[in-house]
C-alpha cells in the first residue's frame, strides 16, 4: 500500500517527475479528511475508476499497452488484470449492479459504440449499432436498462436503451451537449452534466426524461456526477484554473462543498459502496 497523503508541502519536481506530470493515476479518497492513497504509479493515464459493488475491485482505463484498454484490480491496487486486448480504444466501463458483466464505450476508426461483456472480459457484445458517438453508459439498478449518450441528432443528447440494445429512446433535447448520465440508488432518477446554459452544469431528471432540473449555477465547469449509495447526496467534478477539485452536494443541490485537498487535481469519481470513500483520477499540480 502506498502512504496516505496528509500534508501539501511545496515541491520542485525532477526530471521524471516533470515527464509523469501529464499521466493520471488512481487514488482512493476520503471524504471526511481529505486524505488520499495512490493505488497506481506510472508513466501512462489511468483513468475513469469505479468500485465494483461489493467494493473488492477497481474497474478503470489505461493507455498503458499502447491505446486505451480496460482493467481491474484489487481494491488495494494489486492483482492488476487486464480486460480487453485490441485495436480499439475502449473506455467509460462501468459495472453490472450484480457485478457479472460491464457496459463501456468502444472506438474504432472513429466510430464510437456502447458494448457489454462479462466482468472477465469475455463475450464482448455490440449494443448500438450507429455512425454517431454512443457513449458513457450507466446501468439501472435493476440491470433492465442502460442510459447513454450520443450525438446522433446533432449535439450530444441522453438515451435510454434495454440491455439488449433494443428500445432506444432519446431522454434529453437542448441545442448543447448533455453527457454522463448517471442512475440514482433507487433508479427514479438520472443525473447528468448539462451545457444548456452556456456552461456544464449538473442536471437531475426522472428516468423518464420528465423533471430535468438544474442543481448548480456558477461560471466554473461541473461536471461527472455520481450519487451517493444512500442516494443523499451527488459527487462531481469541478474543472477551474486548470485543475479538477471533487465537490459533493446534497441531492437537491444545496450544502456543496469540497471534498478534495488544495493543490491537486483530483477527479472523475465514484463512490465506494460503503459511501466513506471514492475513487477517483488524480494528476499532480503545478501551481
Amino acid at each position: 500500500m502506498k502512504a496516505v497523503c496528509c500534508l501539501m508541502l511545496p515541491w520542485v519536481p525532477s526530471a521524471l517527475a516533470q515527464a509523469q506530470i501529464t499521466a493520471n493515476e488512481i487514488v482512493v479518497l476520503t471524504v471526511s479528511t481529505k486524505a488520499f492513497e495512490q493505488l497506481t504509479t506510472n508513466m501512462f493515464s489511468d483513468e475513469e475508476p469505479e468500485w465494483s459493488r461489493d467494493g473488492t475491485r477497481i474497474l478503470f482505463d489505461s493507455d498503458r499497452a499502447g491505446t486505451n484498454d480496460l482493467y481491474v484490480m484489487n481494491a488495494d491496487g494489486s492483482g492488476l488484470i487486464r480486460l480487453t486486448d485490441g485495436v480499439a480504444k475502449e473506455d467509460h466501463g462501468t459495472w453490472s449492479p450484480d457485478g457479472g458483466r460491464i457496459a463501456y464505450q468502444h472506438e474504432y476508426k472513429g466510430n464510437t459504440d456502447v458494448y457489454v461483456m462479462n466482468s472477465d472480459g469475455s463475450s464482448q457484445v455490440r449494443l448500438t449499432d450507429h455512425p454517431a458517438r454512443d457513449g458513457w453508459p450507466d446501468w439501472s439498478p435493476d440491470g433492465m436498462h442502460i442510459v447513454f449518450s450520443s450525438d446522433r441528432d446533432g449535439n450530444r443528447e441522453i438515451y435510454l436503451m434495454r440491455v439488449d440494445g433494443t428500445e432506444q429512446r432519446r431522454l434529453t433535447s437542448s441545442d448543447r451537449d448533455n453527457t454522463d448520465p448517471t442512475y440514482s440508488p433507487d433508479g427514479e432518477w438520472i443525473a447528468f452534466n448539462s451545457e444548456r446554459d452556456g456552461n456544464s452544469e449538473i442536471y437531475i431528471m426522472r428516468w423518464d426524461g420528465s423533471i430535468q432540473t438544474r442543481l448548480t449555477q456558477n461560471a466554473v465547469y461541473d461536471e461527472r456526477p455520481d450519487w451517493s449509495p444512500d442516494g443523499e447526496h451527488i459527487l462531481f467534478s469541478r474543472r477551474e484554473g486548470g485543475g479538477t477539485a471533487l465537490w459533493v452536494m446534497d441531492a437537491t443541490g444545496r450544502d456543496a462543498k469540497q471534498v478534495s485537498p488544495e493543490g491537486y487535481s483530483i477527479g472523475r469519481a465514484h463512490w465506494s459502496p460503503d459511501g466513506r470513500s471514492v475513487v477517483a483520477q488524480y494528476r499532480p499540480r503545478m501551481d
